[in-house]
């Protein structure tokens, strides 16, 4: 253990973050901080196809970052924990630290 954190917990953070390696479902996380929102609509304000959209949905919901509830036909998905997304948004802060003007220049998808 390193100061009390079972090794464990490590893997399991891995994991997680694996999950999370795609710039799609980078977007599709940001998306669900608005609230729950239906496959078809994340594909149409994303601009990627709807099995694009299904494909990376499935890790982050294999992985407890997301969560479904049936609304009639439709499959809602919301994110699982909030604190997910301050972890998004803390990350990004990190990189407009690190890389200041060039993060600026890249811009967004």
């Amino acid at each position: 253990m390193i100061s009390n954190i079972p090794h464990s917990i490590f893997g399991i953070q891995a994991a997680l973050c694996q999950a999370m390696g795609h710039e799609i479902r980078q977007e599709i996380v940001h998306l669900l901080r608005d609230g729950p929102i239906r496959v078809t609509d994340i594909a149409s304000k994303l601009s990627y196809p709807q099995t694009t959209i299904s494909r990376h949905l499935a890790p982050l919901r294999n992985a407890g970052i997301v969560l479904t509830r049936r609304d009639g036909t439709d499959v809602l998905y919301s994110i699982a924990n909030p604190k997910m997304l301050e972890v998004c948004d803390l990350m990004r802060e990190v990189l407009l630290e690190q890389f200041g003007e060039r993060s600026k220049i890249m811009g967004t998808r």
